[in-house]
């Protein structure tokens, strides 16, 4: 029999047991924090006073648990020194003990201490600077902190635990750094000597910057491209732009999202692309904006502008693969893409795509996609698409789409799309699909017409204005079919008229027709108005509707509405008819109904050509 007795674990043993657990937990826990924390950035305490430097070192090992590795030859361990450091980096300690005479660094649980180089006859090209950034009133090293150099565009960022170390040329023209950290107080300090230094920089919190909003949101135009990510330990915020508002209809405004901020994303796309987390961390740090006449690259950040060329506006940028920049102010030319922070003004083209941030001015040619989120004034041309998110005045031309947030002045021609998603002051011809807002000058001419209002005529086979449009559902009755029904859409001085005719199975005449139809209309006053209507139509004959030959039937209708109601309103008129049809005496068939005044003379037996006044009679269904 099993002794259960003997499988339960004993008050005492547990404990112990537990006590040993969370002992291992924790070793484990310090090891690892001791493992992932650089040696050169581990923190200690020393108070040593008139000691050999051999000893000092020993007990810096000891604390900090690694070892030193260096050559007695190279380093005098029999030099007394003096230190009290409370609470310093490991580099901190190293920097004071040897003043810059040694280099150090880390290697694995040692570090290596070698003699620094002695200087050359020649002068140096170069230098470095290199200490921590801090905060000014707490002490507390800051990470993500950008430097640089405006004139050289040198730049570095700090790393996690706050250190910088910038590399500058040994030039006769001053040198300035400039620190700049988001929600600090930006701070420049002049560099007057041409040595490798140790020089640690304070940063005092900007207690004047306003109090985000809760939740992410996008800031004034000032920086439209400004990168909405998490860099490390930075949010990115922007307050949005006051929202769009459409007057022109008396109903309730589209409280749509605009355009402009649905592009960012696209924006922000390509920019993350091509970035990486330290270039980011300067577009999120530096408000400054840099100048320079020309810049060469072959991918963002790899190129004359370095790493800050998201703060740099160029007179003129030439682009391999891919560019980012500020700004240009005269030519761009990109063999891929081209992406622009702020502004560009004068020629941008590109053998894939442009992306502009803020306004564009000028001309912009690009294989595949033109894209601005807010103006633009000038020549859009693209194998693609134009898009840009709020105005635009000038011309655009695409083989596929042409799209703007807000108002148009000009033209927009493309094989494909036409969109103003305001207002329309020009000309819109599109190859499938115009679609305005409201259209208040020009007209719009394609094959579909779409518009929420207009104050003018669209041309097309299909037109829609969905307030103040122009609408009927009609059924009426003539003498060539005993029932038909038309839809009239577009506008009152044109529509376009799609109809469908039957006269069921009567022997002797046509099943039907399908037919398209131009028309306008004019008010007569009161409860009155004139139409005039001109149709062309096939026409299937019986038992011949899908092999018959071709029979085409053009009616020309000149009917009067009476309304009844708001909605509803009789139509009776005159028609003018021609039928040519290869069947001889279709309209003098024996099968009754109204005999029509035939024009040259009644059809005999022998005729296919038809010609004929009748009438049409129905009743509609009107939108107003």
């Amino acid at each position: 029999m099993l002794n259960l007795q003997s499988s339960v674990i004993q008050p005492g043993k547990l404990k112990l047991g537990i006590i040993l657990l969370l002992g291992v937990c924790g070793t484990f826990t310090r090891s690892y924090a001791q493992s992932t924390t650089p040696i050169l950035e581990s923190k200690m305490s020393i108070r040593v006073s008139n000691q050999r430097m051999e000893e000092v070192l020993r007990q810096i090992a000891a604390k900090g648990n690694f070892n030193f590795s260096y050559s007695p030859d190279a380093i005098d361990v029999q030099s007394r020194v003096s230190i009290n450091a409370t609470n310093q980096s490991v580099r901190e300690i190293l920097n004071v003990l040897f003043d810059g005479t040694v280099q150090f660094k880390e290697r694995r649980r040692y570090i290596i201490l070698q003699k620094a180089p002695p200087a050359k006859e020649k002068e140096p090209t170069s230098f470095y600077l290199n200490g921590y950034i801090l905060d000014e009133l707490t002490g507390q090293k800051l990470p993500d902190v950008s430097i640089y150099e405006p004139i050289t565009l040198a730049s570095t960022v700090s790393n996690q635990f706050g250190y910088y170390k910038i590399t500058l040329p040994d030039l006769p023209d001053p040198l300035r750094l400039e620190v700049r950290k988001a929600d600090y107080t930006g701070r420049t300090i002049q560099i007057n000597s041409r040595k490798n230094a140790y020089y640690s920089i304070t940063l005092v919190p900007d207690t004047l910057r306003p109090i985000p909003s809760p939740e992410p949101r996008w800031t004034t135009r000032h920086d439209s491209l400004r990168p909405r990510v998490e860099i490390p330990v930075i949010v990115v915020s922007r307050q949005p732009d006051a929202p769009d508002t459409i007057i022109p209809l008396r109903r309730v405004e589209r409280q749509s999202k605009p355009l402009s901020e649905s592009l960012q994303y696209i924006r922000d796309g390509l920019i993350y692309a091509f970035s990486s987390a330290r270039q980011l961390i300067h577009t999120n740090n530096i408000t400054d904006t840099l100048y320079r006449p020309f810049q060469a690259s072959i991918l963002p950040f790899v190129g004359t502008n370095h790493q800050l060329s998201g703060n740099v506006i160029n007179d003129i940028s030439i682009n391999l693969i891919a560019g980012y920049s500020l700004g240009v102010n005269a030519l761009e030319i990109g063999l891929g893409l081209n992406v622009v922070r702020l502004d560009v003004y004068g020629v941008q083209a590109a053998g894939l795509a442009n992306a502009v941030g803020r306004d564009a001015s000028g001309v912009q040619l690009a294989g595949g996609l033109n894209l601005v989120i807010d103006n633009v004034d000038g020549v859009q041309a693209a194998g693609g698409f134009n898009v840009n998110g709020r105005d635009f005045d000038g011309g655009q031309f695409s083989g596929m789409g042409n799209i703007v947030g807000r108002d148009v002045s000009g033209i927009q021609l493309s094989s494909g799309v036409n969109v103003a998603g305001r207002t329309l002051y020009g000309w819109q011809l599109a190859g499938i699909l115009n679609y305005a807002h409201h259209v208040d000058r020009g007209h719009q001419l394609g094959l579909i017409n779409l518009a929420d209002s207009t104050n003018t005529v669209p041309f097309g086979y299909f037109s829609y204005v969905k307030f103040k449009g122009y609408r009927r559902l009609e059924f009426t009755t003539d003498e060539f079919n005993y029932g038909s029904i038309a839809f009239k859409t577009g506008v009152k001085k044109f529509y376009n008229i799609f109809s469908l005719g039957t006269n069921g199975f009567v022997k002797g005449k046509p099943i039907g027709s399908v037919g398209y139809g131009i028309g306008t209309a004019r008010t007569l006053g009161g409860r009155w108005m004139l139409n005039a209507d001109l149709i062309f139509s096939r026409v299937a004959i019986q038992n011949k509707f899908w092999r018959q030959p071709q029979a085409d039937h053009l009616r020309f209708v000149m009917a009067f509405e009476r309304k009844l109601t708001i909605r509803l309103a009789l139509t009776v008129g005159p028609t003018v008819n021609f039928l040519r049809s290869p069947y001889r005496g279709l309209m003098d068939s024996a099968a009754g109904g109204t005999t029509p005044l035939w024009i040259g003379g009644k059809p005999g037996a022998t005729q296919s050509n038809y010609g004929w006044i009748g009438f049409q009679a129905g009743i509609r269904i009107c939108n107003r």
